[in-house]
C-alpha cells in the first residue's frame, strides 16, 4: 500500500476513571518514530476487512459533522477541532461506562494526493513487563502489570475512523458496546450519526451464509455443486476484481431457476444490494486461497481453489451414496 504523509497529529487522553479528559494544548512534536507508528496504524486501518464506508445522516443535527465541516473550511482549526472531537466523545463515554477508555490520536495526512483526517482510538490494554528492585542483598526481578497501555505497532486497533476532507465520507471500524442493556455500534449510531455499507468481513459473511443456505435447500449440500460455486466465485473475481452476483448465480445455478432466484434475493435481503461486490486486496486473497474439506472420519484436505476440478482433484459419487476423492498427477509428497 502507498505511504501516508502525516502533516499534523495530536494525542488526547480519554480515561473515564480520571473524570475529565486530559487534552493536549499543542500538536504532537514531529518525530520519525511517531509518524511511522501512526502511519502504520492508518495504513492497517485502511486495509482492515472490518472497515465500512459511511456517510453522515443529513436528516438531523449532527455536532460531529459540524465540527468537521468547520475544519474542512479552515484547516488552521486543527487543534480546536481535535479538542472538540475528544470532548464530545468523552462526554458520551462518561454517560456510558461500557465504552472503553483510550488515548485518542487525531491525525491530518495525505494519501494518494487526497487529504484525510484520521481518528485512532487506542483502547487501553493490560500488558506485562519486568521490574528490577535493587536491594542491599541483590536485585529482585519481578513481573508487573500495566493497566493503561495501547496497541503496539503490529497490533490492529479495535476502533477508529478516517474522513475524506474533500467530501466528508467516512471509513469506519467499530465494535459493539452494551448501552442500556443492548449491544450497539455506538460510534456510528450515537457519536458520528452516520450510516454505512457492509464491511468486507460482513460481505463475505453474507455471501458464505447465502451459499450454505441455497446449497442445502436446493442441492442437499452436494459437494460438487459446492466446489462449483467456490470456483465460480474465484474465476469471476479474477476476471473483474469484483464479485458479480448475477453472473455467478447464472453460471452455477443455470440448471435451477428457483435456486438462482433464491440466491439473488437472499444476497439482497441481507444488505448486498449492488450488482457488483467490491473487496479489498487482503479480503480477496482469503477468497482465492484454499477450500477446506473434512470427511466424517476426520480426514482434512486443504485444496487450492484452482485445483478444484477434474484434473487434479476429482470427486466421484459411488453407487452406495459415498464419495470417492481422487488426487491425480502428484510428483512428490511431504510429511509434516
Amino acid at each position: 500500500m502507498e505511504d501516508v504523509y502525516i502533516t499534523k497529529s495530536i494525542l488526547h487522553i480519554l480515561d473515564s476513571q480520571v473524570g475529565l479528559p486530559v487534552l493536549s494544548e499543542k500538536e504532537h512534536p514531529k518525530s520519525i518514530e511517531t509518524e511511522f507508528f501512526l502511519g502504520e496504524h492508518l495504513k492497517r486501518l485502511m486495509e482492515d476487512s472490518e472497515l465500512k464506508e459511511c456517510v453522515f445522516l443529513q436528516d438531523r443535527d449532527n455536532p460531529v459533522r459540524e465540527i468537521l465541516e468547520n475544519y474542512q473550511q479552515d484547516p488552521a482549526r486543527f487543534l480546536s477541532m481535535s479538542k472538540d472531537l475528544a470532548e464530545k466523545l468523552f462526554e458520551y463515554m462518561t454517560k456510558n461506562p461500557e465504552v472503553p477508555s483510550s488515548d485518542l490520536a487525531v491525525v491530518a495526512f495525505h494519501h494518494k494526493g487526497q487529504e484525510y483526517l484520521g481518528v485512532l482510538k487506542f483502547n487501553y490494554k493490560q500488558t506485562f513487563t519486568h521490574e528490577v528492585d535493587h536491594q542491599d542483598e541483590g536485585n529482585i526481578n519481578s513481573i508487573i502489570q500495566y493497566q493503561r497501555t495501547i496497541a503496539s505497532i503490529n497490533q490492529r486497533i479495535d476502533e477508529g475512523f478516517i474522513v475524506n476532507l474533500n467530501d466528508l465520507k467516512i471509513l469506519l471500524k467499530e465494535k459493539k458496546v452494551k448501552i442500556n442493556d443492548e449491544k450497539v455500534f455506538y460510534l456510528s449510531q450515537k457519536f458520528l450519526l452516520c450510516k454505512g455499507k457492509p464491511s468486507d468481513k460482513e460481505k463475505m459473511a453474507i455471501i458464505n451464509r447465502t451459499n450454505k443456505e441455497v446449497l442445502k435447500k436446493h442441492y442437499d449440500n452436494d459437494f460438487k455443486k459446492t466446489t462449483d460455486l467456490k470456483r465460480a466465485m474465484v474465476e469471476n473475481f479474477t476476471d473483474s476484481e469484483e464479485l458479480e452476483i448475477e453472473e455467478i448465480s447464472e453460471k452455477v445455478f443455470r440448471d435451477n431457476p428457483e435456486a438462482r432466484k433464491d440466491y439473488r434475493e437472499a444476497i439482497e435481503k441481507r444488505g448486498l444490494t449492488e450488482p457488483k461486490v467490491k473487496l479489498k486486496p487482503k479480503t480477496s486473497e482469503k477468497l482465492m486461497k484454499k477450500q477446506k474439506i473434512i470427511t466424517e472420519e476426520g480426514i482434512e484436505l486443504h485444496v487450492p481453489v484452482e485445483y478444484l476440478d477434474d484434473r487434479k482433484v476429482k470427486f466421484l459419487n459411488n453407487g452406495d451414496g459415498t464419495i470417492k476423492i481422487e488426487i491425480n498427477d502428484i510428483t512428490s509428497i511431504l510429511n509434516k
